[in-house]
């Protein structure tokens, strides 16, 4: 049967043409490995080597499996190689979902350093819903998550870290009597028709709404419900009504659409974004990614902040607030 020794010795004594020099080669007595390549002659059923009282040759045949020999280790040593890289995560595969919205700075810096420092991971990036997520972390679909917290229900199978938080702020069409402002107060837009994520498709994001105008002494009048930050923006651009989003995607930009900030209460107006995975998954390029994102997670949170999502990722719920 072949194997790396047999192979390593046919090597020594195909490139010593010697079995003297071979065998102090390989560290084995000259007899052993004499009779080591006679056994492999016999199971190849040919002739490796020419003998004779003065000198060693190679046959065709054993030039032809000295290349052969010298493939076979090479084999072995990228398989070695790669096991050992899979382990420590630095090949391997990777199925991330992220919500739109983080695909305006969040996603896009987390990505980057990651290939940057693990190029060899094949990173698979899919969008959708919160929701999605959960059902497809649980169908092993994809391996890891950005997504909002809190959960839409207790997923104790879940593991999740708060990763960024960022204020939410006003879109405004372009005509409305407020865009022009530096900044305003949410209770200004109290009689104003809203434009919010969908309660069924994205909970988290509709009960933040719900749950800042509720802070801020009112029930939002929700006119129209959508699934995409892009529709949502389009809908305050016809004038339809406002919305509130998250800061980050000021850079999402409409010709008639203005952002203005908010001044009240920022631990009410913060949308916590966080990574989501299996408890207990062993993907060693997941473990890499998440050393990446914690890499990247500086000035996550004031105290205030960091402590409502906690209590919310306990509760599945906005304080005060069903999350549907």
């Amino acid at each position: 049967m072949l194997n790396g020794r047999l192979l390593r010795q046919f090597i020594a004594v195909a490139e010593e043409l010697h079995y003297g020099r071979a065998a102090q080669r390989v560290g084995m007595a000259q007899s052993p490995l004499s009779t080591a390549i006679q056994k492999l002659e016999a199971y190849l059923d040919t002739p490796l080597f020419e003998r004779n009282q003065r000198s060693v040759a190679l046959t065709p045949a054993g030039r032809a499996f000295l290349d052969e020999a010298y493939q076979w280790l090479r084999y072995e040593e990228v398989a070695v190689a790669r096991t050992h890289s899979v382990r420590n995560g630095v090949i391997g595969q990777l199925m991330v979902g992220f919500i739109g919205s983080t695909g305006y700075g969040f996603m896009p810096e987390l990505v980057r350093q990651f290939r940057q420092e693990y190029p060899q991971v094949r990173l698979r990036l899919i969008e959708m819903t919160t929701k999605d997520q959960l059902e497809r972390l649980r169908g092993r679909y994809i391996d890891a998550g950005l997504l909002r917290t809190p959960l839409p229900y207790q997923a104790t199978d879940i593991e999740t870290r708060l990763y960024r938080y960022d204020r939410l702020m006003a879109a405004l069409p372009k005509a409305h009597p407020l865009a022009g402002r530096q900044i305003i107060d949410l209770r200004e837009l109290a009689r104003e028709s809203f434009v919010a994520f969908s309660r069924e498709r994205i909970p988290a994001a509709h009960a933040q709404l719900i749950s800042a105008c509720a802070s801020a002494g009112f029930y939002p009048d929700i006119e129209q419900e959508c699934t995409q930050i892009a529709s949502i923006i389009c809908l305050v651009a016809a004038g339809v009504a406002v919305a509130l989003i998250p800061g980050n995607l000021a850079s999402l930009l409409h010709s008639d659409v203005r952002y203005v900030p908010l001044s009240n209460d920022p631990a009410g107006l913060s949308q916590c974004v966080s990574l989501a995975w299996r408890k207990g998954d062993d993907n060693p390029a997941l473990a890499s990614f998440l050393k990446v994102a914690g890499a990247l997670q500086v000035d996550i949170a004031s105290p205030d902040i960091a402590a409502q999502h906690d209590d919310c990722a306990a509760t599945g719920k906005h304080p005060g607030v069903d999350s549907g």
